[in-house]
């Protein structure tokens, strides 16, 4: 099984989504409509877009469909938050397989060692949803942790 990285304060941590991730967000996540938070990861990190109407809907010079769509409106906590349960899926798959392993903190003490990370939220963006459409929607999906 292989671990994603990203970069955070200088260390390379791992990450992965497995089948698991979508436990560890869900109980650490419950749903609460102020925060934009439905416990659900799919959810909360690829939201729901609509694609209707003259507006967002058109073709290019070629007669090819072209379809805008806003992503003002993404959930940029909500990639945080799953970046830490595929963090906490890492740590798991390496206890499992016997390492000695530090635990990862609760979310709000992990998100509180993030105070100097200077993250680009594109970049963190792109390695989450890459990860949770590779971990969760791919055929031949190898078994999950």
């Amino acid at each position: 099984m292989v671990l994603a990285t990203i970069d955070i304060n200088g260390i390379e941590t791992e990450f992965i989504c497995t089948s698991y991730t979508t436990t560890v967000y869900e109980q650490a996540f419950r749903a609460d409509p102020y925060e934009r938070v439905t416990g659900d990861i799919i959810a909360d990190v690829m939201g729901r877009m609509r694609v209707s109407g003259n507006d967002i809907i058109d073709s290019d010079e070629d007669g090819n469909l072209v379809v805008t769509i806003d992503y003002t409106r993404d959930n940029w906590q909500a990639e945080k938050r799953a970046l830490w349960a595929m963090i906490k899926t890492a740590t798991e798959i390496r206890r499992i397989n016997g390492e000695k392993v530090k635990p990862t903190p609760s979310y709000p003490e992990w998100d509180r060692s993030l105070v100097a990370w200077e993250p680009d939220f594109r970049e963190m963006s792109y390695a989450v949803c890459g990860e949770l459409q590779r971990g969760l929607f791919r055929a031949g999906a190898d078994a999950s942790a």
